[in-house]
């Protein structure tokens, strides 16, 4: 008998009100293998960046209860075991000030909704180290 090797899994923070955007993302992250998180607003997603080792990348809303995205990606970028991550935004705000204070905060990538999921999952893929990168 051999010895199986087990694959890396990659973490995700999901911060997300809209619950069946955040049912969504979770499904198809879960589907390929990754373990995720997921914050209802910014005052959580603020907490863990405080109480919690960070993930392997973040997908963040903009428009959020408590703390907006961008306010959030400012703490990200500030704390200095989060702030390499990559942070993909996930927004219906098209705005050009809006895309132009996310990449200026640090944004990874800016992905409009609504969104396709494979779309997601290519950047996610795109992001994280390819080195450890579990393929599943």
């Amino acid at each position: 008998m051999g010895t199986a090797i087990e694959p890396v899994t990659h973490t995700v923070l999901v911060i997300e009100d809209h619950e069946d955007t955040a049912c969504l993302l979770r499904y198809v992250l879960e589907r390929a293998g990754f373990a995720v998180i997921h914050a209802i607003d910014g005052g959580d997603a603020h907490h863990l960046t405080a109480t919690t080792p960070p993930p392997d990348l973040v997908l963040l809303d903009i428009s959020l209860p408590s703390l907006t995205g961008l306010e959030l990606l400012r703490i990200i970028r500030t704390t200095p075991e989060w702030q390499w991550i990559p942070v993909i935004l996930l927004t219906a705000d098209s705005r050009s000030e809006t895309m132009t204070e996310a990449a200026n905060l640090g944004a990874t990538e800016y992905i409009l909704k609504p969104f396709a999921p494979e779309r997601v999952m290519k950047s996610v893929h795109q992001f994280l180290p390819k080195s450890d990168l579990h393929r599943g």
